[in-house]
């Protein structure tokens, strides 16, 4: 059962409108000496308090559980105070009083999806890491190092959805085709709290092993982030942030963020550094680009994701739009032609007829024959929503 630790007066209507098993406390020093002796999943705390501040006892919480969601109760005089917590501390984040209830149960909802979410990230990272570190001993002997690898061809595999939205009036499709038994690419799609479709595609630098570490961190920014309510540019700088502390220095990421939604059939796009998305108008209205650039997540350049750069596009009915990596436009063919050249354009004008499941699959085959033998592989990925 989930355990939260709370001041008296939010444990109360946590304790009669929710599930959660509710620790109330009346001081922070006999909360701090409780929480010693039995884990907890969230802290709720007031700001000012007896013997402690507030900020003064979430960091002594910190210490003893750093994954834990924090959460501060604060009046508007100390606003500021909290938001400069929530950098120094690590707050998950601060309520101003009075406070609505459930925007409460909601901070506390998202807060434990996201902490089990990162305890389960490293748990895969720890496990991939073990694999990496007898990865030389293993080397001469082939059977278990396939075993290994696909070990983490599983978890690389299971950070990708498993389904998509069902929405109706859309119908969603994708394909992940790693150049090696594991890639740098990744994609995802994740439903909103107001109905709105979240969806990221990406292309971390390199192959293998440390491209698909990148993968799992790319997911929790992903996640941590996609929902927040902010707007799509915000998300994607704070993606970025994430992803410039967590990633090491020779790796960044090229992606695509877009936030759909299905009332009005916009879609607003961001690009770090992804080809341009390709829209596919109705029968016999052509093909288009998208034009929206960016520089890539995770690189500490001044304004490398800043407010404006989104593009907002309006579905009609029976127009595609595909989102892809480089390892489709940039296949090549002997004589040095890529395939966004030209090839790539009429190949998706003959693919009109056929379902979008099929036509991302189609693609990707066609861009893999496309490449010359002598041209390194890369990862492919594509990710197409239709309107129906």
């Amino acid at each position: 059962m989930t355990k939260i630790s709370s001041c008296p007066v939010c444990g109360l209507f946590l304790q009669l409108d929710t599930d959660y098993n509710v620790i109330t406390f009346r001081s922070p020093t006999e909360a701090l000496s409780a929480i010693q002796r039995q884990s907890i999943d969230a802290v709720i705390s007031d700001f000012l308090m007896p013997e402690l501040s507030g900020l003064q006892f979430l960091a002594e919480v910190k210490k003893l559980y750093p994954t834990v969601p924090r959460i501060l109760l604060t009046g508007y005089a100390d606003k500021g105070n909290a938001i400069k917590a929530i950098n120094e501390i690590g707050l998950y984040q601060y309520i101003e009083k009075p406070w609505e209830n459930e925007h409460i149960k909601m901070v506390l909802r998202n807060g434990i999806q996201n902490k089990t979410l990162e305890e389960t990230l490293q748990q895969k990272l720890k496990e991939l890491d073990e694999s990496i570190r007898s990865f030389d001993a293993l080397a001469n002997r082939e059977g278990i190092l396939r075993q290994e690898l696909s070990l983490a061809q599983q978890v690389q595999r299971n950070l990708l959805p498993k389904s998509f939205p069902l929405v109706e009036g859309f119908r969603f499709a994708a394909t992940f085709r790693p150049a090696l038994e594991i890639g740098g690419d990744f994609y995802d799609l994740q439903t909103l709290p107001d109905g709105r479709i979240g969806i990221i595609v990406a292309d971390a630098t390199g192959h293998g092993i440390q491209a698909a570490l990148s993968t799992a961190l790319l997911k929790f920014a992903f996640a941590t982030t996609i929902d927040s309510g902010k707007p799509i540019t915000e998300i994607a700088a704070a993606m970025s942030d994430i992803l410039l502390k967590g990633l090491p220095e020779n790796i960044y990421v090229a992606g695509l963020l877009a936030i759909l939604d299905t009332e009005s059939c916009k879609v607003q796009i961001v690009n770090a550094g992804l080809p341009h998305p390709i829209l596919i108008r109705t029968q016999g209205q052509g093909i288009e680009r998208v034009p929206v650039n960016g520089l890539f997540m995770g690189v500490d350049l001044p304004g490398a994701i800043s407010p404006g750069e989104c593009a907002e596009i309006t579905l009609k009915p029976g127009e595609r739009l595909l989102l892809y990596t480089d390892g489709v436009s940039e296949s090549a063919a002997a004589d040095g032609s890529q395939f966004d050249d030209g090839a790539m354009a009429e190949h998706l004008a003959t693919a009109l007829g056929i379902t979008v499941d099929d036509m991302v699959e189609l693609l990707a085959d066609t861009a893999i024959r496309y490449r010359d033998d002598g041209q390194e592989p890369d990862d492919i990925t594509i990710v197409a929503i239709e309107v129906v």
